[in-house]
């Protein structure tokens, strides 16, 4: 598994997945239940991952990009 991205909160990061989901790219949070029970946790750490399939990595990170840009941009 290859990291992506890393968000500040657990929503952030079910957000994302559910983008790369749409997108037929399966992702994984593998902080997902520790982010969920203690999320100050997280906060000295550098943030909650979001995981593909290494194949997968390209497109990925494409469209989490492409996600943030029309994010500022409206």
């Amino acid at each position: 598994m290859k990291t992506v991205a890393r968000f500040a909160t657990l929503a952030q990061a079910q957000a994302a997945k559910m983008n790369l989901g749409a997108a037929g790219i399966e992702a994984f949070i593998p902080d997902e239940m520790s982010a969920g029970i203690v999320p100050m946790f997280f906060v000295n750490k550098p943030g909650i991952r979001l995981q593909v399939v290494k194949e997968d990595e390209k497109r990925a990170r494409s469209i989490l990009e492409e996600g943030l840009e029309s994010d500022f941009t409206g």
